[in-house]
């Protein structure tokens, strides 16, 4: 018998036809700064926001998520976008470097292809993206060394797109541990930007910010793909002026 894999098969599950859902994409920093209870925080933060989403009434009918990984390589572990109910935290491993602009490339490829377009005298098509992007250093090349030349031009090209194609709706970056870069936090920001620390607490404090923000957005008489929520702030997170 052959052996069966138990990765869940996502791009074979689908959304009902006509329904506009907001596309939430959760950009995570896998490098190797992040071994050991970083990662393992990640991996039960992802669980956390998944059970709490999926118990919002409204949440759970419209929201679906997608997780890239970016360390040397960066890769959509959910190879689409997976309805908030049907998703389940994939295993996380922390190695390599942190190539946030390949990060980006994945992002912009699953923006075409995975987010639903309105139509001309139809549907509206999907909610504009929201993206999270958790790191806890500075962008680098292949070498490990940081720069801004990488990663800025890919941000661009998934920020300033010509008319007719998707965007997100809004970025927000976080920063944990000692090595992140306020400034560059913000520039990768296209609304908010925050730090926090390397504790389980911390990560747990994100996390619910992050179900939260969500949540909060989805609401009757509330447009998510505009802004996040001014949802109150954990002591662990601070937000950036």
């Amino acid at each position: 018998m052959a052996n069966q894999s138990n990765v869940p098969d996502w791009m074979a599950i689908e959304t009902p036809a006509g329904e506009r859902l907001l596309p939430v994409y959760l950009l995570l920093d896998t490098s190797s700064s992040m071994q050991g209870a970083p990662i393992r925080a990640v991996q039960e933060g992802l669980e956390q926001f998944q059970r709490e989403v999926a118990a919002d009434p409204f949440a759970r009918e419209v929201v679906k998520v997608g997780v890239i990984t970016f360390s040397s390589n960066a890769q959509l572990l959910t190879q689409g976008l997976v309805p908030i109910t049907a998703f389940t935290a994939p295993p996380l491993e922390a190695s390599g470097v942190t190539r946030l602009d390949l990060a980006f490339d994945v992002l912009l490829e699953s923006m075409d292809r995975d987010v639903k377009r309105p139509v001309k005298g139809g549907q509206k098509g999907d909610w504009r993206p929201v993206v999270f992007v958790l790191t806890d250093g500075r962008p680098t090349d292949a070498n490990g060394h940081q720069t801004d030349h990488l990663w800025i031009p890919a941000r661009d090209r998934v920020v300033n797109r010509e008319k007719g194609k998707i965007k997100p709706g809004i970025i927000v970056a976080v920063g944990c541990g000692p090595g992140v870069d306020e400034q560059t936090l913000k520039a990768i920001s296209t609304g908010v930007a925050f730090r926090m620390g390397t504790s389980e607490a911390a990560f747990v404090a994100f996390f619910q910010y992050l179900t939260q923000s969500i949540v909060s957005s989805v609401q009757p008489g509330v447009t998510p793909d505009t802004a996040i929520p001014d949802v109150p702030l954990p002591p662990d997170i601070i937000r950036i002026p």
